[in-house]
């Protein structure tokens, strides 16, 4: 019997049977769906059914002769193509075959749906320029070449699948029937309009479409990469327990520990005294304690907990996805992580700047083009991953953004400050998680100091003031008394003028105490450096040998770590340390000093600053955080009405000390509540998500710049940069060899043999390897500030052509300081 390819590379004797990759995406894609999952009017027995058929009939398209040809024989035509026709194999099998659906209109567009994501699984997902009427006619001639090609074989096809036993040789050809289907304009050619027109305005809709679209490419994608999806490992959730009683405290504070321990038994007892009902039906938890109660960990154990009496009552192990709004706090969290797990767990750790050639939980080796996939799949047990990752992926149609979403379902989500959401999303945002969690049946534990009223932001969107099923269960209902017995820090607002650097130069002698560890945090970057500077000159003129340390994005990331690690361990030891710095400190950056000037912020931020400050309260009660206003920098920074809101709350208060801190940030988040859903919220979601505009949907940023930045690498004259550089160089030359020796900078397991030729996927992955190390020598500016000082361009370096800047090692003081980083020539302020 002849032997049909899904893929095959004679050079690499790679090659599979196309019916094994038929059969082996649909039941890989079939085991990730949760039991929970729920959608209007569709069973979950039908999610299941259009999943079977989903990703057997995806790739139907390649038992064409056209298309073995090409596999086989490299014979190229736009015949080919095999995604249309699978695509339409399966809308009209599914209008067949959804026999429990009685509403023919749902039945309709969930068929569509199903087409979308079968015809679109090499792209992205689009409406737009599905059908267009210019090219009708030939998108109906080869459509029926292909129907006449896969009808004449149909029997062959149906046996060499292995679907003959559910679908005859006459119902295969109806299936293809080509003319039949194009007949369907209404409920077919024209339901992209049916969409964008608003006639099908379901929310449901949207949510049900990424998440086929993201099962089909992640199953598919994987497969193809030789990867069987593991089912979720759990372990007992005592093993917090294990870890914080092993785990060395350096100078232990009694008071906080016996706090800390309360908190974490009171969150456990939570869990514990949830009825299997409460189990099943609620979806959201909250955990709103202060800074330094120990939230990483008790958060950890709950979702351990909560995933335990999970799989008691619904038979099924979640997954536990971690997601913080800051990259430089992934780190300690990661190694937090790890103590825990101690290999357990296979934890997926999921960043821009990760290095994925490092896995936790598995002793196997695993190339290095699997690697990458298995951490962009979130193929782990535990997944740690940002903001960005999390929102950016859902509120898109990229293809590779989307793939890992799917394993949002059933899984235990924790979003860890929350309140780092910009408002101006926290209503679209806000809906959206409430709808992920009805009809994906995610579990959400929501974790911060200020209880931002994200769900409460959602309602607004979503006009639902009251719905049984948005149940929220507090983790620490005694919360108020945590924030009560707080005496760390107090506010002290000198906001009665604005000060220029000089003038805040005196108000810094006057109240600050060179003997104590300070913090000083501004607005922008121009300031950073100023104050900075002068900092340092009056200490040396006063001959003073306090330490002075700067920190902001305007360093490269390797000096950012360096200058954390030697601020803490100056701390840790009592020694008096200053660090000037822009708003990066506030990204969970854990060090502890005596006191603090903040520049004018909004109150979340100012609350953040004073985070830093007494963390563990052991230098004493109400140590002072001083509000100043460095003339108009914060306008540069934040919007007119978070000013004014922190401004009305804090103008005619004196001192303001920590208990207060939580009554000001109700009324803080009750003000924003007052003004309402913002413009983009509004838009993105009846515009991008009620009409599957996905177009719209990419005017999503979490993290938006006010201007274009661009990349510039800082090669500092060390070793490992110019080595890091070289090797992105060959990397980028697309040879048939490689030739940098990569076991100077990554495990020797992951990495490839150079003596055989690197394929496509192999490439790809070792140039993000490589970049997660290089982006440690890389700083993004504004492309303002290089209009008087522009570096040369990175293809200078070596030919190799590329959107980044360089800066030569001979070059580097033109253009970069080490203590503060980029020169920029311009007077203009310039921003974090």
């Amino acid at each position: 019997m002849k032997q049909y390819f899904a893929h095959y590379d004679k050079d690499r004797n790679i090659k599979q049977l196309l019916k094994e990759h038929l059969s082996s995406v649909s039941a890989s894609a079939l085991l990730q769906v949760p039991p929970n999952l729920r959608f209007k009017k569709i069973s979950i027995t039908t999610v299941r059914d259009i999943v079977f058929w989903l990703g057997y009939c995806h790739d139907l398209g390649k038992y064409t002769d056209y298309f073995q040809d090409y596999l086989l024989r490299s014979i190229n035509s736009h015949l080919k193509n095999h995604a249309h026709i699978s695509a339409c194999f399966l809308y009209m099998l599914l209008l067949d075959r959804l026999s429990d659906l009685q509403d023919g209109t749902q039945k309709r567009i969930i068929a569509f749906l199903a087409y979308l994501c079968a015809r679109l699984h090499h792209g992205a997902l689009n409406l737009d320029g599905l059908f267009k009427t210019s090219q009708e006619n030939e998108m109906r001639l080869l459509l029926q070449a292909f129907e006449n090609n896969l009808a004449a074989k149909a029997v062959d096809i149906l046996k060499d699948s292995e679907l003959s036993n559910s679908i005859t040789p006459d119902q295969f050809k109806n299936y293809l029937h080509i003319d039949r289907l194009l007949a369907e304009r209404k409920h077919f050619i024209f339901m992209p309009q049916y969409f964008s027109s608003g006639r099908a305005s379901e929310d449901q809709w949207f949510l049900f479409t990424i998440y086929l679209f993201s099962l089909l490419i992640d199953s598919d994608k994987l497969d193809s990469g030789g990867l069987k999806p593991g089912g979720v490992k759990s372990i007992f959730y005592g093993c917090v327990s294990d870890y914080l009683d092993r785990k060395p405290i350096r100078k232990p504070n009694e008071s906080l520990t016996v706090r800390r321990e309360k908190a974490r038994r009171t969150m456990l007892g939570v869990i514990d005294g949830l009825s299997n009902d409460d189990i099943k039906n609620v979806r959201f938890f909250t955990l709103t304690a202060p800074t330094g109660i120990g939230k990483t960990l008790s958060s950890l154990q709950c979702a351990l907990r909560l995933q335990e009496r999970i799989k008691e009552i619904e038979n099924y192990t979640p997954r536990i996805i971690t997601a913080i709004p800051f990259i430089n706090i992934i780190e300690q969290t990661k190694k937090e992580y790890e103590n825990v797990f101690n290999n357990k767990l296979r934890l997926v750790v999921h960043h821009r700047l990760g290095d994925f050639s490092v896995k936790a939980g598995s002793n196997e080796e695993t190339p290095i083009d699997k690697a990458l996939l298995e951490v962009e799949s979130w193929e782990g047990d535990i997944i740690l991953t940002t903001f960005v990752q999390l929102f950016q992926s859902i509120f898109t149609g990229q293809n590779r953004l989307l793939k890992k979403i799917n394993k949002l379902a059933g899984s235990i989500v924790i979003l860890d400050e929350a309140q780092a959401i910009p408002e101006k999303y926290m209503p679209l945002i806000g809906a959206v998680l409430q709808k992920i969690s009805t009809y994906w049946g995610t579990r959400f534990i929501l974790m911060t100091a200020t209880q931002p009223k994200i769900l409460d932001f959602g309602n607004l969107l979503l006009n639902d003031k009251k719905n049984p099923e948005k149940q929220v269960i507090s983790l620490l209902p005694d919360y108020p008394e945590y924030f009560k017995d707080l005496k760390r820090t107090k506010f002290i607002p000198l906001l009665d003028r604005k000060l220029d650097t000089k003038e805040f130069i005196s108000l810094f002698q006057e109240k600050g105490d060179v003997k104590k560890s300070t913090l000083v945090v501004v607005n922008t970057i121009k300031r950073s450096v100023e104050i900075y500077r002068e900092i340092k000159k009056i200490l040396k003129n006063n001959g003073c040998e306090v330490p002075v340390y700067y920190l902001s994005t305007n360093i490269i990331p390797k000096k950012r770590s360096e200058v954390i690690a030697q601020v803490k361990t100056l701390l840790d030891n009592e020694q008096p340390v200053i660090l000037v710095s822009t708003q990066t400190i506030e990204a969970g950056v854990d060090l502890d000093f005596y006191m603090a000037f903040r520049d004018f912020a909004p109150l979340d931020s100012l609350i953040q600053t004073a985070g830093r400050v007494n963390r563990e309260g052991k230098k004493g009660e109400y140590l002072p955080v001083y509000i100043v206003q460095l003339e108009s920098d914060n306008h540069y920074v934040y919007t007119l009405m978070h000013r004014k809101s922190t401004q009305d709350l804090i103008k005619n208060k004196g001192v303001i000390i920590e208990p207060q801190f939580g009554r000001l940030a109700e009324e803080y988040y009750a003000l924003a509540l007052k003004r309402g859903v913002s413009d983009i919220s509004r838009e993105l979601w009846q515009e991008g998500i009620l009409k599957l505009n996905f177009e719209k949907m990419e005017e999503f940023m979490l993290i938006e710049n006010s201007e274009e930045v661009v990349d510039v690498f800082v090669e500092d004259g060390s070793p490992q940069a110019a080595f890091l550089a070289d090797a992105y160089e060959e990397l980028l030359r697309n040879k048939e060899y490689f030739n940098c020796d990569l076991t100077q900078v990554f495990e020797r397991s992951i990495i490839p043999e150079y003596n055989q030729k690197l394929s496509v996927f192999e490439r790809k992955a070792l140039v993000r390897l490589v970049l997660t190390k290089l982006n440690d020598y890389v700083i993004q500016v504004r492309t303002s500030r290089l209009k008087k000082n522009r570096p040369i361009e990175f293809s200078s370096r070596g030919g190799v052509p590329s959107s980044m800047y360089w800066i030569p090692p001979g070059q580097l003081y033109d253009f970069y300081d080490k203590d503060t980083g980029f020169i920029s020539e311009t007077g203009d302020a310039f921003i974090l």
